[in-house]
């Protein structure tokens, strides 16, 4: 009995010792199981956590390019490129616009001296070019009619430092006796050193636009710095105070009597000329608002008359416009800048242009 009792015990003892050790040898497997399913989570968390501060360096990346490039473009909403089309030898590349060329003196250039090349500079060239075009369309709000033609240059006129812009027009008799200056083509030339600069193309690219108008030499290069500094964030110029003018020896404002320099080099009058028709510009729209000048050429446009003048437009006729536009005369405010000017009337400007034209017919 006693034996038998002891057997019991014995057996009951490693029966409940062999419970205990298939107990834990369940719980090892199974906490076994749960560390591995653990650290798997654990790794997919890591390689989800890597993969997306992958993807929040490369949008980073791509964000901090989008900055880069909107600073040196001004905007990369480009249009589509189907309509640039190279030429076989890579000299002549059209697009919707333009029409862009590569001089004589720039096809020995190491950048230019193979077809391949031209033609891919060409066409980056234009897409570029295109998608300003639509950018300072859509400050103004009206577009030059005919294409404009780019030439690209190493040197132009024995400088770098030169661009310009010019409007060829030519004045044709018509049939009811009136002479029409009639814009032929617009064409702007380049030295690569000014090309490669977006303000400079800003600018040229304004005085294609506006320049159709026959704008005094002031105001078309004020307007131009305009938009050069204000929206291509160009740094060449700067406004200054319009009260602090400088005079001729007539005791006239020496902006009005700018005729505009071709000169690579500019003094300091031509440069404080420059900021200071810029700053008259400046100021105008910030008294009138952004539509003041889409709608200061929506008036020109409408009645043409700028069509029929017999040279340049003058400051007086300019000063009529920009008064319609503003809603309000504008003659004291030019007057106390010292411009020499004088109040028209729509009557005053037709009766100018008849006796003008009977003098051409002569």
């Amino acid at each position: 009995m006693h034996s038998e009792l002891l057997f019991r015990e014995n057996w009951e003892g490693k029966f409940r010792c062999g419970l205990k050790k298939n107990k834990s040898d369940r719980w090892c497997t199974q906490m076994l199981i749960f560390r591995v399913l653990i650290g798997t989570w654990l790794i997919f968390l890591m390689s989800c956590s890597s993969l997306q501060e992958l993807q929040k360096a490369n949008l980073k990346r791509q964000q901090d390019a989008h900055a880069r490039m909107k600073d040196q473009y001004v905007t990369l909403e480009k249009p589509s490129d189907t309509n640039v089309n190279v030429s076989g030898d890579g000299l002549k590349i059209d697009s919707t616009h333009y029409s862009l060329s590569f001089s004589e003196d720039l096809q020995q250039h190491t950048e230019y001296d193979t077809v391949s090349e031209r033609q891919q500079s060409g066409h980056g060239y234009l897409v570029f070019m295109e998608s300003l075009y639509q950018f300072i369309y859509q400050i103004f709000g009206f577009e030059p009619e005919h294409k404009i033609h780019v030439i690209l240059h190493e040197i132009y006129r024995g400088t770098k430092l030169m661009a310009t812009t010019t409007v060829h027009s030519q004045n044709r008799l018509q049939s009811n006796g009136e002479v029409l200056k009639i814009i032929r083509g617009i064409e702007m030339n380049f030295p690569m050193n000014m090309f490669a600069q977006l303000p400079v193309r800003a600018h040229e690219l304004t005085h294609a636009f506006t320049q159709i108008y026959l704008l005094p030499a002031w105001f078309a290069e004020g307007i131009a710095v305009w938009v050069e500094v204000e929206y291509a964030k160009g740094r060449d110029h700067r406004k200054v105070e319009i009260n602090k003018m400088k005079l001729t020896l007539d005791g006239l404002n020496a902006a009005q009597e700018w005729g505009g320099d071709l000169d690579a080099g500019a003094d300091a009058l031509t440069e404080w000329r420059y900021n200071y028709c810029y700053a008259i510009v400046a100021e105008l729209k910030e008294r009138f608002g952004e539509d003041f000048y889409p709608k200061f050429f929506s008036l020109m446009e409408a009645d043409k008359l700028y069509q029929r003048l017999p040279g340049q437009m003058t400051t007086s006729f300019l000063v009529y416009y920009l008064s319609q536009a503003a809603g309000e005369d504008l003659v004291p405010y030019f007057e106390s800048l010292k411009f020499k000017i004088k109040r028209l009337s729509k009557d005053e400007i037709l009766d100018a242009i008849k006796s003008a034209n009977k003098t051409l017919r002569r």
